[in-house]
């Protein structure tokens, strides 16, 4: 509970709608690393995004990745996962980060598989998707296109703050070139 007697969760006012999306918008969550979280993370990303059709392969991208993080990595054996959405004009980015695993994500482009292709159905989802990390936690990242139906699609204004982060990070990884490191989502 907030001091005001509102209810928190992770110091976020949940009684408080979402702003109506657009660009520059992003919503970050952490769930425990449990296959009943993914119910969770659906039902959050459907009350965040307006309905229509992008929104549904938007959940279905989240679940994907977030699936794999509790199945394929530390994360499904006591750790966590975090969604972040983050709208970006023309695509919203969903990213996942896991607990890390030996071995990075595998892509099975074999119809005939039991399993493992749930990556194959992010890329096509997909305009664009990514991975960086290592066996210590992994980001793995898609744009989904977003057709608005009426939501603004401008580009944000630039952020003094982000692009000193960036700077910041871009700075790191000159310094310490070769040396795996995880930056965040951007």
């Amino acid at each position: 509970m907030s001091a005001s007697g509102r209810p928190q969760q992770h110091g976020v006012d949940m009684t408080v709608s979402p702003r109506t999306p657009g660009p520059g918008l992003r919503w970050r969550r952490v769930f425990p690393g449990e296959e009943r979280q993914l119910s969770l993370l659906r039902q959050w990303l459907s009350s965040l995004l307006p309905e229509c059709p992008a929104r549904d392969d938007v959940l279905c991208v989240a679940t994907e990745l977030a699936t794999n993080a509790v199945r394929h990595t530390v994360s499904g054996r006591g750790g966590w996962f975090a969604v972040e959405i983050t709208w970006l004009g023309p695509v919203v980015r969903v990213a996942v980060a896991d607990c890390g695993a030996p071995t990075g994500p595998r892509l099975v482009d074999d119809p005939a598989a039991d399993h493992g292709r749930g990556l194959v159905l992010v890329r096509g989802l997909s305009e664009h998707t990514g991975v960086i990390g290592d066996h210590r936690g992994r980001l793995l990242w898609a744009d989904i296109r977003w057709e608005d139906g009426g939501i603004q699609s401008r580009a944000p204004a630039p952020d003094r703050y982000e692009a000193a982060i960036r700077d910041g990070q871009c700075d790191l990884a000159r310094r310490f070139g070769g040396v795996p490191a995880w930056f965040g989502l951007m």
